[in-house]
């Protein structure tokens, strides 16, 4: 995604940080957004790979459902 991060803010609420840093969010802390993942303000959230595209049906275009089934 590389979006811009949001800028630092104090926690309202408890949150889970999306760094894996070991440490939750708590009312107070400085927290903000980077790439959509609530972080400690410092904390940089782990790189995820793109998924796969699914397979898409070569009659309607709709992607193959994980059973294989289609929908046309």
């Amino acid at each position: 995604m590389n979006e811009y991060p949001s800028p630092p803010f104090m926690a309202r609420y408890d949150g889970t940080c999306a760094a894996d840093c070991g440490h939750r969010i708590h009312p107070g802390d400085i927290a903000q957004y980077v790439d959509g993942q609530l972080v400690h303000h410092g904390c940089i959230p782990d790189e995820k790979p793109e998924p796969e595209p699914r397979p898409v049906c070569p009659t309607c275009f709709m992607e193959i459902a994980l059973n294989g089934a289609c929908s046309c």
